[in-house]
């Protein structure tokens, strides 16, 4: 399973909503409806899975699956 597909998985898990539901422009809070805690909570798992860390600023500008999957894979590969 690639990175982009576990970061999916996550999402799916943490939204309820089945994978298939969910593309790169889907939005995290608006499409999803993730409230701050679950939005925050997606944010633990995926560092802690993927072993990176994502500061507040990156964070705060995380909408899309598109934002989380780049920030992820970017300090994945760092």
């Amino acid at each position: 399973m690639n990175t982009q597909q576990q970061i999916k998985n996550m999402i799916s898990w943490v939204a309820n909503v089945p994978p298939t539901q969910i593309c790169p422009s889907t939005s995290l809070r608006e499409d999803l409806n993730l409230d701050s805690i679950d939005f925050m909570l997606l944010i633990i798992k995926l560092e802690k899975w993927f072993n990176v860390f994502l500061t507040n600023e990156e964070i705060e500008n995380i909408d899309t699956v598109k934002d989380i999957s780049e920030y992820i894979t970017q300090r994945a590969i760092a």
